[in-house]
């Protein structure tokens, strides 16, 4: 289970990507909700990787 904990702060990007796109393929860039919902993702994702990153450094 720590193999794949490990990766979550991608997956949130990837995540958050997918529903940034989705909202434009789909002509739903009007709802601030979704697009609101992507940028969360995308930035919880950021931090969540870098604090991954820190946590398993050596230094």
């Amino acid at each position: 289970m720590k193999k794949h904990t490990q990766y979550l702060g991608f997956y949130l990007i990837i995540l958050g990507s997918l529903v940034l796109m989705s909202t434009r393929l789909h002509a739903l860039s009007g709802y601030n909700s979704l697009l609101l919902t992507g940028l969360l993702l995308i930035v919880v994702g950021s931090v969540v990787h870098i604090h991954f990153i820190k946590h398993d450094s050596k230094y």
